[in-house]
């Protein structure tokens, strides 16, 4: 199929499509008077069956509503009845926000739920061949809210599913790396108070804005128009990977002459975070402007951007933790002149501006177009060395662990036990050795008799730098067919060039560094082309600030188009989507590297993928209360571009037999939405065939890295999901969510292992005997109880009891190879510690939430109506547990001689103690 003619025929119904029907949706958002939103509130249209109930984050929708005029009524326990007349036209009327008064919501919680629809016991009691509304999907239901939330602190993953699964839009545009296939969530980190109006929908559901992945999808509507009129200031204290919060907030509403601005401006500071090293500095900016042409135009902007700076943690092996006597040991700082200095930070900036335009092109159909631009470099520091020891403090042969001499490693044990510096870099000898390291440059920036002398710095502090420039066109077409009828079209056009390459941070107190790689130089020191990362430049001389190293530049484009129908009967909701996509992607070499000098500079091959996905499902709805789904998809994808490559910093080699991806997944379950009980039971599975993974390690007995190519990965996740939310009257719930899966590898991939310094391959298409290994990474299975209090008196508090169970490390494929175990003895312990992989402990977790609000004119009577003061709480991990592993991994390194798989032992990552969050909120509207 020709993509271009598929984008071509979609974008002619859209231009072509004159259908009118005769009925719509209709959808708002109730608030109190903090302008909090109100959960459970009955919404209805008089004198008519159609009816919802709002969700937490205040949203209800009714859908087929006959075109007319209706009189809305709000019911909301204590709270005064809301009415207001409106006017159902076009295919979707949306009445924004509606205000009750005398609200007892004071928290402004950050967990969204989905809406929900629930009908009166006369309307479950009509007859079954009245329309009865299809369940709402808005937003988050109590599943995910705890999955976003409740289990972020054990790195949880919804169906373990990669980040790649899922889809988020902004505005109408993708907000994705196409590079890695990765949602961008940190573009907006922040930008909390503008980013809250957003519609979701969970797995394989039918969508209005998108096809979306087997995990669901999120659309953000950041328009101005869409923002609260309000004046909002804020300022948080923490103890987690930040100290404190500041955030203001202002948006118009729409103004006299249609027009609407909002803007928001955010920073996020501490001189050190919860683990020892880290720090964190963040800024968060956002502006927007909307113009309302007419009843049939409207055009917006939105920019924003997230200039942060932020000192990592590393994870490090059970050994230094134990010598350090704290799981929060980090190896990645020490101390300069008396004060601590990080060597992994992360530095970005990678601004967004959207521009969209939205067409109500009569009363039944819709066209929303946009544009956007993503621009900006993201930054990783560390450490590079040359002709010197390993700086690093963790490095193995430093350990204890190392030494076969007893009497020494017990000297060298209670040393770094004693001693904090030891533990950590040695900035201030780095220092030393380059200031005494002079050194004259033969031939230098390529010159024949140049010569260059003075301090050759052994040591500096580079940055790896990703500097991405992304486009995206797209548009968006809804309308309705007939009564019954919603169909939804979507086309995009998107290009990234990603340039990627190493630059000279810091020279650490020498005057320079040559461009020369030095792992070449060790097996061609007699080749002074092979040696050179440039054999375009030769001999560099580099200075800080230069590029050096690898330099290369990711370039792709991905054009897509999808179409999807809903039918909605009586008692029957049905719909079918499919999407058409092409995926190109290349590498252009920037240099020209000396161990590959007709493989490295230039472009490589085009790749050119076309790929497929359908899917469709149906809901019974046994009445306005009781729903049954099911849903069936399959798809295949191109591999990412980050693994598509032996290794993309050296050459223009494609991994060997690269192919699509192939994915099937089917889920089901019953849907319960009662006035003070809503429950989700869910089953679901999934099979993932022929994926692609590369993964590059610094290997030292190589002095260079090495890089696993592994395919025909198949994959398989299945199990349930359960969530359950109960009302038990005055003021009092309990809710609860369980989710038990088995994610595990179903096929014996193959795996190409190359070193960077040479073409020559360590092992072609070898056996990796994964089959039944787990996906590590999260917790299979996760359980969350919660019980929850809203007083009248203005205040809530929220306790949660949570459990996490069937969590394992990440393996080493090179440990479940024959020739990993060649030799060994089935029957011995140490054939089991080769290959059995290693599960981690069950654990349990207590956290808190709570908060208080005030109505500030009842304290000053001079004060405008609608000013409020708010204070929330958040204390996670009550019980301080530190001993939780949420993750880790097996290095990648083996000792093939004593074949002895404690010689590299796993590194792991804990979860924090008890940590608190306090936010005090003063919004004016």
């Amino acid at each position: 199929m020709n993509i271009f003619r598929f984008v071509l025929t979609i974008a002619l119904v859209v231009v072509s499509h004159c259908t009118f029907a005769q009925n719509a949706k209709v959808k708002g958002i109730i608030t109190d008077d903090l302008n909090n939103f109100v959960e459970g509130a009955v919404v209805s249209l008089k004198g008519t069956t159609y009816t919802a109930t709002t969700d937490k984050n205040g949203l209800f929708q009714m859908e087929n509503v006959p075109l007319g005029d209706y009189t809305v009524e709000v019911i909301a326990e204590n709270h005064s009845p809301y009415s207001q007349a409106i006017k159902v036209t076009g295919v979707e009327t949306d009445l924004g926000f509606l205000n009750t008064s005398t609200s007892l919501s004071m928290a402004e919680e950050s967990q969204d739920n989905i809406p929900t629809v629930s009908l009166s016991d006369t309307d479950v009691k009509e007859s079954s061949t009245q329309s009865v509304s299809g369940v709402l999907s808005a937003s988050r239901d109590a599943f995910n809210s705890a999955a976003s939330f409740t289990f972020s602190a054990a790195r949880f993953k919804v169906r373990g599913y990669d980040n790649d699964n899922n889809v988020t839009y902004m505005n109408g545009v993708p907000m994705t790396d196409l590079v890695s296939g990765n949602s961008m969530f940190y573009l907006w980190g922040g930008l909390n108070d503008v980013t809250r109006n957003r519609e979701s929908f969970t797995g394989l559901a039918a969508s209005g804005f998108a096809f979306g992945g087997i995990g669901g999808g999120t659309f953000l509507d950041t328009r101005a128009s869409k923002q609260r009129k309000q004046l909002q200031a804020s300022f948080a204290l923490s103890n987690r990977a930040y100290e404190n919060r500041a955030m203001v907030t202002y948006g118009t509403g729409l103004l006299k002459g249609g027009w609407a601005f909002a803007g928001s401006l955010s920073r996020r500071w501490s001189d050190e975070g919860y683990v020892p090293g880290t720090y964190y500095n963040g800024w968060s900016y956002f502006l927007a402007g909307e113009k309302i042409i007419n009843t049939e135009h409207s055009l917006s902007l939105t920019a924003f951007g997230t200039p942060t700076e932020r000192g990592k943690s590393s994870p490090a092996m059970q050994e230094m933790y134990d010598l350090a006597g704290s799981n929060y040991y980090n190896p990645s700082w020490g101390y300069q002149n008396g004060e601590k200095r990080n060597a992994s930070v992360n530095i970005s900036h990678q601004p967004t501006v959207i521009l969209s335009h939205d067409w109500k092109i009569n009363n039944l159909s819709t066209l929303k177009s946009s544009f956007g631009y993503t621009f900006g470099e993201n930054i990783n520091t560390g450490l590079d060395w040359y002709n010197a020891p390993d700086p690093r403090p963790d490095f193995y042969r430093k350990l204890p662990s190392y030494i076969d001499d007893p009497a020494v490693s017990q000297m060298v044990a209670d040393q770094l036990r004693n001693n904090e510096t030891l533990r950590q870099i040695q900035w201030d000898q780095m220092y030393q050795v380059n200031l005494n390291s002079f050194e004259t440059i033969q031939d230098a920036n390529g010159v024949t008799g140049n010569t260059y002398s003075g301090r050759r710095s052994r040591y500096i502090l580079e940055e790896r730098v990703a500097d991405s420039r992304k486009m995206h066109i797209s548009t968006n077409y809804n309308t309705s067919f007939s009564e019954n009828t919603q169909f939804s079209a979507g086309a995009s056009f998107m290009k990234q060039k990603t340039d990627n390459f190493k630059r000279v941070k810091d020279l650490l107190g020498g005057e320079f560094y040559v461009d020369i790689n030095q792992y070449a130089e060790q097996d061609f020191a007699d080749s002074l082309n092979a040696i050179q990362n440039d054999a375009n430049n030769p001999n560099r001389i580099l200075k800080e600030g230069d590029k050096f190293g690898y330099n290369y530049t990711s370039d792709i484009i991905q054009i897509s188009g999808w179409l999807q129908n809903q039918w909605k009967f009586d008692n029957i909701d049905v719909f079918g989507a499919v999407n058409i996509s092409q995926t190109s992607y290349k590498r252009i070499g920037n240099v020209r590297n000396g161990l590959f000098q007709n493989n490295s500079f230039g472009e490589s091959k085009t790749q050119n993928f076309v790929n497929y996905a359908v899917k469709g499902g149906a809901t019974y709805k046994l009445n306005g209360r009781n729903y049954l789904f099911m849903n069936v998809a399959q798809m295949t994808r191109a591999p990412f571009f980050e693994n598509a490559f032996v290794s993309a910093r050296t050459r223009n080699q494609y991994v060997p037999g690269l192919s699509e991806e192939r994915i099937f997944s089917t889920e089901g379950g019953y849907l319960l939405r009662a006035p003070k009980v809503k429950a989700r039971a869910v089953i679901y599975y999934t099979q993932f065939n022929n994926q692609t993974n590369t993964v590059s390690f610094y290997h030292s007995d190589y002095r260079n890295f090495v890089n696993y190519s592994i395919t025909d990965i198949d994959k398989r996740h299945f199990g349930s999901e359960l969530a359950v939310d109960y009302t038990l009257g005055k003021g009092f719930s309990t809710s609860m969510v369980l989710a038990l899966g088995q994610y595990y590898y179903s096929s014996r991939p193959n795996a190409t292992i190359s070193v960077d310094n040479t073409s020559e391959l360590l092992a072609n298409n070898e056996t990796v005997y994964a089959k039944n290994f787990y996906v590590g990474g999260t917790p299979q299975d996760a359980f969350t109880l919660g019980f929850n209090y809203r007083a009248k008196r203005f205040w809530f508090i929220n306790m949660n009891f949570n459990y996490y169970n069937n969590s394992y490390l990440d393996f080493n494929p090179a440990r479940r190879t024959v020739e990993a175990i060649d030799l060994v003895d089935p029957s011995t312990a140490q054939w089991d510690n080769i290959v059995t992989q290693e599960k981690l402990n069950s654990e349990f977790t207590i956290d808190f939430f709570g908060g208080k609000s005030w109505k500030l004119n009842n304290y000053f009577k001079n004060m405008k109506r609608n000013n409020f003061l708010l204070l929330n709480v958040g204390v996670s991990n009550i019980l301080n547990n530190k001993d939780q592993i949420t993750g880790g991994y097996e290095q990648l390194r083996y000792d093939y001689v004593e074949r002895n798989p404690d010689s590299f032992k796993p590194k792991y990552f804990y979860a924090f103690g008890t940590t608190y969050f306090v936010n005090l909120i003063l919004r004016m509207n």
